[in-house]
This record gives structure tokens, C-alpha cells and sequence, in this order.
């Protein structure tokens, strides 16, 4: 055993001194084999490798109250992975990410479930404080650290938004409802018909990227009117991004197309799904098959370091009526690439965009193009394999339908969140008029 030394440390409020010099370090080996007791774990700082398998310690979390995990590169993120996966088993405790982490790996870090950022002295020099202090000052505080007694001040999002005060969120009534307040704080348009809108995430709100939650408006009677979306945002984010059909007359999207930069909209803060990656086997490679606003779920997924981790390739495969349709994935998509946490992974996303209704180099839909083989001539990939290959599945009823039925006949099984298996839809949505899913083509 011995003491963690030669470290910056970093917090929410900018650099700071190691608090943990007085404990000792120990390794899973000392608490697995009963070396020391229970209620003495608390006294010492776990260290983690990156690729440990946490749940071997689940017994002893509670007793844990210090956990550092080793970052040996800046282009290795499996520490996040590892970090999400403690707080989903219950570690209560400080969590510190130890060794090459850079600034623009603040914002996942924090939303991973780290407190704290241990960078060596030498990686300090080249990163000064205000470097980090600039990104933390960035992150949009959450609307209940606004709603702190004594704080009655407006705060701006990222994009330099001004946003309304706390007292409108209040204004909602939400009290013993099981329901949170969330401020609007971008809108962009992607046709007259299709739009995306980002809020500011509640505190305390984790998710698995991929999942869905029930969002919306009051409703005339008073009562919330919510409907389900999936959350096209990473579990990353500090924000929480939609993507929505304009439905004519539609009792929620009718009201929601006209919202503003500072409204307030209600969220039931309980996500859910079955678009998760523990949901399937492992595999090498991964399609994911959506029709219009069925594409979602797959943004959030595609942002997603361990989405990476797990697959060598990303297939992404979406079907609209119209080109305009595929404007917010194609802008997604060609962004990647610049993206610091997960540009380094561009070359392994293939995305096949494909339209019914008007001329287009790939023009069909996805099902037509898969039987025919196009899919696979023009990406220049082999055809699905059910011993390597997994998939998902969000969309429009039919294709549902025909993608499960394809990938039934070449030997793949479905899988739940309690059963994972080579493919999984998301079977909530059935039956309903899927807003924040797939829609009708």
C-alpha cells in the first residue's frame, strides 16, 4: 500500500489540494480477500484499472468512500464507462478520475458520475486552472441548484441564452406530483415539420443512452400533458436533447412547436428502455435501423463513448420520406469527427441514409435495399452475421415489423434489458402514436 502523491486535483470549484494523502492506496485484491475488515474500507482509496469488473465489489461499495480509476490515456475512455457503472450499483462515495484526462473531458467526466479529477503536476503546467475554470464555468448549473434558498438570479446556457428565473419553474406547481421542471434553452428547426430542442438536465437525473422519458406541457385541465421521447442527448450531456414530429392537431406537438428560448416544459424524471447496449450480446458490429424520428435514440448511442468500447463498427441506417427529413442525423453524423470525445471513432461509423418519396442516390426503403444486398454493395461491408453482428431497432410500425422478421430469418434472437440478446425494438411505442420515435412513412 502506499500514499497518492505528485497530483493536481480538481473540482467543481477549480484546482485544489489532495485531500486523500493521508490514506492509503489498496488494489480489489486487498478487499477481495478479506484482508481487511468492513467497516475499516472507509479509512483507505480504492484504485481501479480501467477494465476491472466492478460488480465483483458490489458487497463492499457501501463501506467504500474514496474510489480513484486510472486513466492511462487521454484516448481511453473506459474509466467513464466504469464510473457510470459504480454509481448504477450504489456507490455513494467520492469518485476521482487519476491520470491523462484533458480539459474537454470535463463536462463527461461530471456527468459519469466523477467528483474529482486527479491530473499529474507536469500535465498541469500544460493545463492551468483557467483552462478547466473555463469549462466548468460553462456547464449550465442545474434548475434546482438555482432553486437554492437564497438564489433569485437568471443564469444563461451555454449558447449564452438568457433563460427565465427560478420563480416560473415554480409557477408550474408541480409539488408531490413526481414531476420536475425543465427551462428550454435551444430550438432549432430542421424542416416545417420536424424540430429538435434542448433543456437544462435536473439534478441527479442519470439515464442509459438510448432510453426514453415521458415529457411535456400543462395540460387545459391542469393537468400534465406528457407524451414519451427518447432522449437523443448522451448520458454525458449537461443537457437534454429531443427530437419531435409536428403532428397537425396533435393535442401535445401542436402546443410544443411554438416553444421559446426560457419555457418551461414537465419531465417524469424515470428513464426507460429496451435501446440500451446492455440490452445485447456482445458483438463486432452494430446496426441500427430507424425511420424518421425513430433515429433518436441511435444520436444519443452514437455519441456514446462506450458505445465504442463495446463495437468496431457503428451502422447507422435511416429511412425518411423526404431528403429534408434527414437533416438533424446528417448534421449529427458530419459532426462527429470534430467532436473531442469521440472524434477519434469517425472512421468507424458508416451511416446509409435512404428516402421513399423522392430522387435520391439511395433511394428505397431500408428492407428492400437490405434483401437486395445494396446496403452491403455500397458500404462495402459483408452481409449480417447473427455470430458477430447485433442490432436495434426504432421506428414506424412496419418497419419494425420487417427489420425483426429479417433479422429472425438469419438466426437472430431478441433481447430485453433482463435478457440480453443479438437484437432489440423498442416494443413500448406499439400500438401508439410514436412521438419522439418512429413515424409513419
Amino acid at each position: 500500500m502506499d500514499a497518492m502523491s505528485e497530483w493536481v486535483i480538481i473540482t467543481n470549484k477549480g484546482f485544489s489540494n489532495d485531500d486523500w494523502m493521508s490514506r492509503s492506496v489498496i488494489e480489489p485484491e486487498n478487499i477481495l480477500s478479506g484482508n481487511i475488515r468492513e467497516e475499516q474500507l472507509k479509512k483507505f482509496q480504492l484504485k481501479l484499472k480501467n477494465d476491472f469488473q466492478v460488480e465483483t465489489l458490489k458487497s463492499f461499495l457501501p463501506y467504500l468512500s474514496a474510489i480513484s480509476i486510472d486513466f492511462p490515456s487521454e484516448k481511453d475512455g473506459r474509466g467513464f464507462s466504469l464510473a457510470r457503472r459504480l454509481r448504477q450499483l450504489g456507490y455513494l462515495g467520492t469518485l476521482r478520475a487519476t491520470g491523462h484526462v484533458i480539459v474537454d473531458h470535463y463536462r463527461h467526466a461530471t456527468q459519469s458520475g466523477f467528483n474529482q479529477i486527479a491530473i499529474p503536476t507536469k500535465l498541469a503546467k500544460r493545463m492551468p486552472e483557467p483552462h478547466w475554470q473555463q469549462q466548468i464555468d460553462s456547464i449550465t448549473p442545474s434548475y434546482q441548484e438555482k432553486l437554492q434558498p437564497g438564489s433569485s438570479t437568471s443564469y444563461s446556457s451555454k449558447n449564452n441564452i438568457l433563460i427565465k428565473e427560478k420563480k416560473a419553474i415554480q409557477n408550474l406547481n408541480l409539488n408531490n406530483t413526481g414531476f420536475v421542471g425543465v427551462v428550454v434553452t435551444k430550438i432549432t428547426h430542421w424542416t416545417d415539420w420536424l424540430f429538435s430542442f434542448r433543456v437544462v438536465r435536473p439534478k441527479n437525473f442519470r439515464f442509459q443512452s438510448g432510453e426514453f422519458v415521458m415529457i411535456g406541457l400543462p395540460g387545459d385541465n391542469g393537468k400534465p400533458l406528457l407524451r414519451a421521447y427518447s432522449i437523443a442527448s448522451p448520458s454525458w450531456d449537461n443537457e437534454l436533447e429531443f427530437y419531435s414530429i409536428i403532428i397537425p392537431d396533435g393535442p401535445l406537438t401542436s402546443q410544443l412547436q411554438h416553444i421559446s428560448v426560457g419555457d418551461n416544459l414537465i419531465l417524469n424524471p424515470k428513464a426507460t428502455g429496451t435501446l440500451i447496449l446492455d440490452s445485447l450480446l456482445p458483438g463486432k458490429r452494430l446496426f441500427m435501423f430507424a425511420s424518421g424520428t425513430g433515429i433518436a435514440p441511435f444520436i444519443s448511442l452514437i455519441r456514446d463513448p462506450e458505445t465504442y468500447e463495446k463495437f468496431e463498427q457503428i451502422i447507422l441506417l435511416h429511412t425518411c420520406r423526404g431528403i429534408k427529413d434527414l437533416n438533424y442525423g446528417k448534421n449529427i453524423i458530419e459532426a462527429i469527427n470534430k467532436d473531442p470525445l469521440i472524434g477519434e471513432y469517425a472512421d468507424k461509423v458508416f451511416y446509409y441514409p435512404t428516402v421513399t418519396r423522392e430522387e435520391f442516390h439511395t433511394k428505397g426503403r431500408i428492407t428492400e435495399l437490405l434483401k437486395t444486398g445494396k446496403i452491403f454493395q455500397d458500404l462495402q461491408l459483408v452481409p449480417i452475421n447473427c455470430d458477430i453482428d447485433r442490432a436495434m431497432i426504432c421506428g414506424s410500425r412496419g418497419l419494425n415489423k420487417d427489420i425483426k422478421e429479417f433479422l429472425e430469418v438469419l438466426g437472430l434472437k431478441e433481447g430485453a434489458r433482463n435478457r440480453p440478446g443479438e437484437f432489440v425494438l423498442e416494443k413500448a411505442f406499439v400500438g401508439l402514436n410514436p412521438i419522439g420515435l418512429g413515424s409513419s412513412l
